[in-house]
């Protein structure tokens, strides 16, 4: 419980940081799209390139675990969107709503929390199933919004496999998981410059993230005051993130038999809060973005009481 407080609270001083300045004419709207451009295209890319490269692929995965992982994020992600379109939502909102269900704090919070809580062994585990989540969480919502509103002009004319391949793998975030599995396929370590020089960017990731979110806020809360019906699919994503899917992935590493650490390692990474990233993804597309600001302070603050729950019962 300590140390999810000590990893959280951080997280409320952030965007509590970016709330009170954007209150300031300095730090408007302009200034949380730029800080949203900067995570998005660089410091998330960095980030998970870093965690990526770093992993020993030597030890070998079994193939249960990644089984479990794609099945409970693609069930937990369809739960999302289907509730949020029997809400009355149009399928771009469903989508991101989608990704609210499936997609928690994996990085920033799931690795350091897990290898805390279930010991140095786990790190390979964990950051091989954060990667896992991260890629497919981000193709599905790339590719259901790619679908959804395709444009028209250059983009209408362009094949829909060219687009779709255009869309996911020129996205940053996926260009930065291949590199990151390159180099670690290849099982030497990056020079300790460029290394510290990503290193460095990606550190920008949480806060940049997070600070954006706090300056927008003050406006999410206010434009959701009044749009009622936008509370049943955010608190249907909250649920689902929180209760469901690690409920999920209890009954997936059950009956597929995943080996230990790998079984304990996907039920932490279920349980986990959404992260800045979701709102920065929805963001990037202007689709739920403000309805993604309260999930991830709701499920933050939910996790105080949800997470310590789910460690109680870790297989």
């Amino acid at each position: 419980m300590l140390e999810l407080l000590g990893r959280v609270l951080p997280v409320f001083a952030v965007i509590a940081v970016g709330a009170v300045a954007g209150r300031s004419e300095r730090f408007g709207e302009r200034t949380a799209t730029v800080l949203n451009d900067l995570v998005y295209w660089i410091a998330l890319p960095a980030l998970i390139f870093i965690s990526v490269a770093d992993a020993d692929l030597s030890s070998g995965v079994p193939w249960s675990a990644l089984v479990a992982s794609t099945a409970v994020v693609i069930v937990a992600y369809a739960l999302g969107a289907v509730v949020a379109r029997a809400a009355g939502r149009p399928s771009g909102e469903a989508n991101a709503a989608g990704l609210v269900a499936g997609w928690g704090n994996v990085g920033y919070l799931g690795i350091p929390l897990t290898v805390s809580v279930l010991g140095p062994a786990t790190a390979f585990a964990a950051s091989l199933t954060s990667t896992l989540h991260t890629a497919l969480s981000i193709s599905i919502f790339l590719v259901a919004a790619t679908l959804h509103g395709r444009g028209r002009g250059e983009e209408a004319a362009t094949s829909l496999p060219v687009l779709l391949a255009r869309r996911v793998l020129g996205n940053p975030v996926v260009i930065g998981i291949a590199a990151g599995v390159a180099v670690a396929a290849v099982g030497v370590p990056l020079p300790t410059p460029v290394a510290s020089t990503i290193g460095l960017l990606g550190d920008l990731a949480a806060p940049g993230g997070l600070f954006a979110l706090g300056i927008l806020l003050r406006g999410a809360v206010r434009s959701l005051r009044g749009a009622t019906d936008q509370w049943v699919p955010i608190a249907a994503a909250v649920l689902v993130k929180l209760v469901a899917m690690p409920a999920l992935a209890l009954g997936a590493v059950a009956l597929l038999d995943v080996p230990a650490p790998w079984a304990a390692v996907l039920v932490v990474m279920c349980a986990l809060p959404d992260a800045a990233t979701v709102f920065v993804l929805t963001a990037q597309y202007r689709t739920w973005y403000r309805e993604s600001t309260a999930a991830v302070v709701l499920t933050t603050v939910l996790s105080l009481v949800t997470l310590p729950l789910t460690l109680l019962v870790l297989p």
